[in-house]
């Protein structure tokens, strides 16, 4: 290194180092403009600080209502599905006896038509006994049918047309001698108290007027 570079390179130096240069720096007006961008800084920070704060917030309100937005939606969804299915099984099990009986009404209608085509108030002497040993098994299959039908119509959970056969109504209950008994000994006792007050109350009232 040259002797003139050293000698700039020491003036260079002391010209940095000059109490002008390093004064500068410390003037009320540059820490003044210091202070306030560390104030406007502080500011910033604190400003950003509290929209993190306030988005983190929102973020956990909208997660939370989330949840329990999902958790509703499992259990509606859940009603629901268990709903239909138990709704399906119903419309199922009407449609299988809706067809049940569509079968058992054109099983009717057909022992009818056969039962009206006999008509023996027609037949000729000569031919009734033929008719008969031919009419006989018709007329027994149709009443076994019918039969069977409101045998096996009574587990029906949907209607209630197969619990009594047409011409067979409920007979009211008769009364035998000794339920009677039983029911005027039961009358008897109920009103036994009231008896006895009236029977002792005459007895007082026969006792005063006498006197």
């Amino acid at each position: 290194m040259s002797i003139g570079d050293q000698a700039g390179r020491a003036s260079y130096r002391q010209i940095d180092l000059s109490p002008e240069a390093t004064g500068n720096m410390h003037t009320p007006e540059r820490m003044l403009e210091q202070a306030e961008r560390l104030r406007q800084q502080a500011e910033l920070y604190e400003q950003q600080r509290m929209e993190t704060e306030s988005l983190s917030r929102e973020l956990e309100e909208t997660t939370l209502k989330k949840t329990h937005f999902n958790a509703d939606l499992n259990e509606l969804g859940q009603r629901i599905h268990n709903a239909v299915r138990r709704l399906s099984r119903e419309m199922d099990s009407m449609e299988r006896e809706y067809q049940e009986m569509q079968q058992v009404c054109e099983c009717f209608k057909k022992h009818l038509q056969i039962l009206s085509a006999l008509q023996p108030q027609h037949w000729p002497v000569e031919t009734v006994k033929e008719r008969l040993r031919e009419a006989l098994p018709k007329l027994d299959h149709a009443e076994n049918d019918f039969h069977e039908a409101y045998i096996c119509g009574k587990e029906y959970r949907h209607t209630t047309v197969f619990h009594h056969k047409p011409g067979e109504e409920e007979k009211p209950e008769r009364l035998s001698g000794l339920t009677l008994k039983e029911e005027m000994l039961k009358g008897l006792v109920f009103h036994l108290p009231l008896f006895l007050l009236i029977l002792i109350s005459w007895i007082i009232f026969s006792l005063a007027t006498a006197e």
